[in-house]
């Protein structure tokens, strides 16, 4: 039987492999929080749930020919109490075996647990994209608030995330719902205007952490885009 608090650390070994540690880490816990697991407590009885749900968590920063790979690594944790042979030891990264480039994904967002999941993928990716502590930090807090925004005013919307190399590295986010909108929107931005539920709370704070901002609304839903540079 693996010890709690030795599952984790299986698990991180092999994530590892893939990924900095740091994307290890937020992807780990990014994946036990909406589950309301911790990676102290986590135990053997647990494993196979919480790999299943891994998978999917891992795949802004596996290239898809190696996603196989870790695909086995992972299950291979199921058949045994020990981490096997070489798989549990992060070996120094090579040319092969860089972390790749993340790439474009879509959150669905439809509670707080989805919400958080997806603040914390942004700052996994912001991270996996050399981004600096504040910068990722910034990231993180806009994506949360556009998040608990479509939860508590548009019953749910998506977050797309977008990470730019050239010609300067970005991370860029997309937000869109298909709520009734923003009244108001121009005195929100402005900061004269506060409606009494609160909506259009949160994008003002959006667009002082963002170095580019947009937004459109209407009737028909609310769609937010906005850049942090790297």
């Amino acid at each position: 039987m693996v010890s709690r608090g030795g599952t984790s650390s299986q698990l991180l070994g092999v994530l590892q492999h893939f990924m900095s540690e740091t994307a290890a880490r937020l992807v780990l816990r990014g994946t036990l929080e909406p589950m309301r697991l911790s990676a102290d407590t986590l135990g053997s009885a647990e494993l196979p749930r919480v790999i299943e749900a891994l998978e999917p968590a891992t795949r802004h920063f596996v290239d898809p020919s190696r996603r196989p790979d870790l695909s086995a690594r992972l299950k291979a944790l199921l058949a045994t109490s020990t981490v096997p042979s070489g798989l549990g030891l992060r070996e120094p990264l090579s040319a092969s075996s860089a972390p790749v480039e993340a790439r474009p994904t879509t959150y669905q967002v439809r509670t707080e647990a989805d919400a958080s999941q997806a603040r914390l993928a942004a700052r996994a990716v912001c991270e996996a994209m050399g981004g600096r502590g504040y910068e990722c930090q910034k990231v993180a807090t806009a994506v949360s608030e556009l998040a608990r925004n479509q939860v508590s005013y548009a019953g749910g919307g998506t977050i797309q995330l977008i990470p730019v190399q050239t010609p300067r590295k970005l991370l860029r986010v997309r937000a869109e719902d298909q709520g009734k909108g923003i009244p108001e929107l121009e005195r929100v931005l402005s900061g004269t205007y506060r409606s009494k539920t609160g909506m259009g709370l949160g994008i003002l704070g959006v667009k002082r952490l963002a170095d580019r901002f947009e937004v459109k609304t209407g009737p028909a839903g609310t769609q937010v885009e906005f850049e942090v540079w790297l």
